[in-house]
């Protein structure tokens, strides 16, 4: 829709949740990739090309993705999860390799099972490194569970009453640090926007970009508040999308939302799409809380009404 000109100001329900999300599942991509059989009906797992294994947790809403990558030597978990399922079970079931853990970034669906490992990497971004150190408490993230959020069963002994993000022991890295994995080796970005720690981790030996959730192909948060510092910018986000558009050459993306795989060319559209909403030439609805969704072919931006009041 880039170039319209005339804006839509239609009133949806609500930006960020789609209604009836789940009649969207499951999704065809996942069709070509090998299913992965364990007893963990929270999560469904997929092999990915490159050795790389895709966690999805498709009963809730936001469809978030951690992945396992796999090196000749140690494996890297990207995320832990929303905290609902026994990731470090789950993991341990599909390697027994030495493992490193990583978060793309600290929001709360990322983070859910970090206190299950020894250690978690996360960007050296202060307000970041705290939440890991405190954990998120059940009045910071049981709204995440409301309604039809979810759309199967809790695993047996989740309490949704009592949901929670415990504390963990956070290990800093700062941009351009390298994990070695053996064969493959694994460099941290920082792409700051959508949150301020967030990271993408290049495979150039692969050309492979894990983007976390600076870009996935579904509704991208540009708007995100919160009491502990942990805001989105717009402004910010635009900037990096524009860098990581203009120096990144890979040949494929693997996101952490919907669905796993996508083509690397994305990163100049979503650019663009940044651009377009910028300066008004994307159409847009706007939702009850004043949020502003702006629909491109395979993704969304949403951003506070008017955009750029969060930079």
């Amino acid at each position: 829709r880039l170039g319209d000109g005339d804006l839509l100001k239609e009133q949806i329900k609500n930006a960020v949740q789609p209604d009836a999300w789940y009649t969207e599942l499951p999704r065809a991509s996942y069709a070509q990739y090998r299913q992965i059989n364990h007893p963990h009906h929270w999560f469904q797992v997929y092999e990915l090309p490159h050795n790389v294994l895709a966690i999805y947790e498709p009963g809730h809403f936001q469809e978030v993705i951690s992945f396992l990558v796999l090196g000749s030597e140690r494996a890297l978990l990207l995320d832990t999860g929303m905290g609902i399922g026994d990731m470090r079970a789950l993991v341990g079931e599909l390697t027994d390799l030495p493992l490193v853990v990583v978060n793309s970034h600290c929001h709360f669906d990322h983070i859910g099972c970090n206190h299950q490992f020894p250690e978690v990497h996360v960007l050296d971004q202060p307000a970041a490194v705290d939440r890991l150190r405190r954990g998120m408490a059940r009045e910071e993230v049981i709204h995440h569970l409301a309604g039809d959020s979810t759309c199967i069963p809790y695993p047996e002994g989740f309490d949704r009453n009592e949901y929670s993000i415990p504390p963990c022991t956070p290990s800093p890295i700062r941009d351009g640090h390298l994990f070695d994995l053996g064969d493959r080796t694994l460099k941290v970005i920082h792409t700051p926007g959508h949150s301020p720690d967030s990271i993408m981790l290049l495979d150039e030996g692969n050309s492979i970009l894990f983007t976390g959730d600076t870009y996935y192909p579904a509704t991208m948060y540009a708007h995100l508040d919160s009491r502990d510092n942990v805001d989105s910018s717009f402004s910010v986000y635009r900037s990096t999308m524009r860098k990581l558009a203009d120096t990144i050459n890979v040949q494929w993306l693997y996101a952490s939302h919907n669905e796993p795989v996508q083509p690397g060319e994305v990163l100049g559209r979503v650019a663009d799409a940044f651009d377009a909403v910028t300066t008004g030439a994307a159409t847009y609805q706007v939702d009850a809380l004043g949020l502003r969704k702006y629909d491109f072919r395979d993704f969304a931006i949403v951003t506070l009404d008017p955009p750029g009041r969060n930079s």
